[in-house]
Order: structure tokens, then sequence, then C-alpha cells
């Protein structure tokens, strides 16, 4: 056998991630769906000869990645209004769920995808609700973290809920053809929505079947919180209503709950994680935990104030999602690094990129081989049109958090996914 293709890129700016300056003029040679080489045009003499693509004015960077999203619910962008609860939120969710076909789910799906890709994203955090993502996705050519959703809430049995999601999963997987660009994984809805007797018979089967990533909603809401602390409430009256043998918690917190089921350690993205307080810190970074922050969703919601100082302090990483449509108005990453920039302007550019590109690829695992523009790195890209020229003191990441619209290049395992012609 030959060796794969070589093919050579040739971008006007090039932000690697990798490196602290970005290179102007520049190339990156890649050997069928691996980065081989990266510099600056001058510089290059591939011998054997490798096809080139020129993109002309383009800023080309690493591939963005979804942190957290649900591609199930892009069907209902408008459709489910903020309520005067997150509980009541919650509850038309599940109804929109209840009531929305497996074609509308497809359709959904399909539209995620589009909207996703068009915004720059090559791999997406799915958390799926109705099974339909995981062929599309395949189908799509785009790179997925596939988080199956496991939800016992009203069931009567644990042990049966269980046996039948974890069947369903495999089911699945095994129709849906998973291959290298989509890993396979779970995500316990919230801690109050998933039984602590479920939660350990999913940890049990994480224990003994190594490397599926997981996800999981943690401490959110207000009323989350509450219901932990003192284990009574609207939301704890509700529970007890959909499930009577339920076992509440009481004067804990989510994150202390989920370390006290033995999970913490088990846990790769712990998303919104709104309320904390000093413990629950140090139980976050002792286990080595990234929180998933969704700023447009945040906002949705109107909750208090993301602790980013204090995640920033105890050296807890930050990652960047953009939710589902029903919680948000696009799921575009540029956006959510924008709104992320506006309610902390301290924080530099480079580091709000380093959320949606290296820091997810290293809490999932894959830190050698995406979010950077490197040797030996897969081939995610994408590119947006060049700046003319860069305002006094503005850098090229910021010309980056401002650019407003769709890419104009975007390539997946070496394979180009979208290339446009942008007036």
């Amino acid at each position: 056998m030959g060796s794969p293709p070589r093919l050579v890129l040739l971008t006007k700016y090039l932000l690697t991630l990798d490196r602290h300056r970005p290179l102007e003029d520049a190339f990156v040679l890649l050997e069928g769906n691996r980065i081989l080489q990266v510099g600056r045009r001058k510089e290059m003499a591939f011998y054997p000869p490798a096809r080139i693509l020129d993109l002309g004015d383009t800023v080309l960077l690493p591939g963005l990645i979804n942190a957290h999203c649900h591609l199930d619910f892009t069907c209902l962008k408008g459709k489910v209004p903020r309520q005067d609860s997150f509980r009541d939120w919650l509850r038309e969710m599940g109804k929109r769920t209840r009531e929305t076909s497996r074609t509308e789910f497809r359709n959904s799906v399909r539209e995620g995808i589009r909207q996703s890709l068009a915004y720059g994203s090559t791999t997406l955090c799915d958390v799926a609700t109705s099974g339909e993502s995981v062929h599309l996705i395949r189908q799509s050519g785009m790179r997925a973290f596939w988080f199956w959703e496991i939800l016992d809430l009203g069931q009567p049995s644990p042990e049966a809920y269980w046996k039948q999601a974890l069947e369903k999963w495999k089911v699945l997987v095994s129709e849906g053809h998973v291959s290298g660009l989509v890993y396979p994984g779970f995500s316990p809805h919230t801690l109050f929505t998933v039984s602590k007797e479920t939660l350990g018979l999913l940890g049990q089967f994480l224990s003994s079947h190594k490397g599926f990533p997981t996800s999981l909603h943690l401490s959110e809401s207000q009323e989350e919180w509450n219901y932990f602390k003192k284990g009574k409430g609207p939301m704890a009256d509700r529970i007890k209503a959909l499930s009577p043998d339920w076992n509440v918690p009481r004067a804990t917190t989510p994150v202390q709950y989920l370390n006290e089921c033995g999970w913490l350690p088990k846990l790769n993205l712990a998303v919104h994680v709104n309320r904390v307080d000093s413990k629950d810190l140090r139980l976050l970074a002792k286990n080595r935990i990234t929180v998933v922050h969704c700023p447009g969703s945040h906002d949705f919601f109107d909750h208090p104030p993301f602790p980013y100082e204090r995640f920033l302090r105890n050296r807890i990483p930050v990652c960047l999602g953009t939710d589902s449509l029903a919680s948000n108005s696009s799921l575009s990453l540029f956006r959510e690094m924008r709104l992320f920039k506006k309610i902390h302007p301290e924080v530099s550019s480079a580091e709000i990129l380093s959320m949606v590109t290296s820091k997810p690829a290293r809490a999932l695992g894959v830190g050698n081989l995406l979010g950077r523009v490197k040797p030996g790195f897969l081939a995610d890209f994408i590119g947006i049109p060049a700046p003319r020229k860069l305002r006094a003191g503005a850098s090229l990441e910021d010309w980056v958090l401002r650019h407003p619209g769709p890419v104009s290049f975007a390539m997946i395992q070496g394979e180009s996914r979208l290339r446009l012609t942008l007036s």
C-alpha cells in the first residue's frame, strides 16, 4: 500500500492555539487525516509533491468543539418560553418532547447539524433524548461525542429502567455504525431526575467498561440547590409525587451528593454548575472535572452570575457550549464567546478561544488529537475571512471572536465539509 495522499492548505493567517503568535502567510501539510507539518509559506518544500488548496485571505484555526448541545431540540427554538420557575420550564420541555414525532426529531437533528457546521463547530457533544441523532451524525461526517440521556424519574423500577436503557443504547450504537468520528457515552440528565440506584448501576457499568465519556447537568438552578440543601419544597414535592420511594437528599449540595454516589471520578463534563460552595470547588478540582458554561442559555434563564473567577482560582477548567435552541437563539459558538467576553472583559480572547478548542478536547480525553493545529493532530479546521487590517491594539483572536456570520471553510478528518465564497 502507498502512503496516504498529501494536501497543503495555504492561508493568510493560521491560529494554531499551540503558539503564542499567529502565523502569517502560512501552510498546513496533511497526510491523510493527520497534520504532518505547519509553517510559513516561504519555508515550504515537500517531497513527494502534494496537492495544494489555497484558501486565500482566510484565518484558519482548529475546528470548534461545542461542549454541550441537544440536537433533538433544534425544532423547539422560541417554542418553550421561560416559566415562573425552572421546574415549570422543565415540565413544559418534557411535555413538548413527548409531543414531538420521530420525523420531527430527525428533521431537528439535521437542522442542528447544518447550523452547527455553518457556524464552525466540527465536534459536537450531543445529549441524545430521542436516539435519532447517532445515525444522522455519522452520515453527516461530523465528529461527535454522543451522550445517551438517562432519566428514570417516575419509573417504578431502577433496575428494569437501566436494563432497558442499556439495551437501547447498545442497539443504537450498533445500528448507528459508530465509527472513529462518533464516540458513544452517557449523560445522566440531572441528580433530581435520575435515582441514586440508577446512578449506581450506570457507575458499575462504567467501572467495568472503560473509555465511555460522560456529561451531566449539575447545580444549574437555585431550585436544585435548595432541593439538595433542604430536601423539601416544590421540587421535592413533585419528585415524591412521581416517585414515592425516591431517596431525597438533605443538607448537602449537588456536587457533594454526586461525590457521595462515587460519581465524580467518572465525570468528564459538568454542565452549568452555576452554584457552588468552597467544598464543592475542592471536590471539582481534586477530581479534575471540567465545567461547561452556556452563556446564551444562562442569560435566557436569568441565572445569577456564573462563578468563573472561583473556578479560575481553583484551577477548574471551563469550556463553552450552546445548550439547545429551546433555551438559546443560536448554535454559534462565536456568539457564546462574545457573550462570555462581554461579562468577563478581563479574560483574553486567546483564553476564550481555548474554551471551545483545546480545553474541551483535553476534558474528553482527546487533547493529543483535537483542539490545536499541530503535527500529529487530526485535520479538523475552520476558516473565516481574514481582516484587511487589525485595529490598533487588537489581536487576531479579537477578530475571530467578533466574527458574526457563518464560516467560509470547514474540514473534518481531512475532508472538506464546507467551502463558501462570502461577500
